[in-house]
């Protein structure tokens, strides 16, 4: 096998128990998302679908950093 393949950092990581600041970040990140557009729609099932999509959003770039 390659060395450089073999030695190399994986890009995405997954969360474990012990993030809990990262798990805190995307968990106010998708309420805060889905609180404002239901403020601003009055619709529950868009917020959860906002709310849902900027959560997956931010999972995806907590991962990367």
């Amino acid at each position: 096998m390659d060395r450089g393949i073999k030695n190399s950092h994986p890009r995405l990581r997954k969360f474990g128990p012990g993030d809990g600041i990262e798990w805190l970040i995307v968990g106010l990140l998708f309420a805060v998302s889905a609180v404002g557009v239901f403020a601003l729609t009055g619709s529950v099932l868009s917020a959860l679908f906002v709310g849902v999509l900027v959560g997956l959003v931010a999972t995806g770039v907590v991962a990367m950093l």
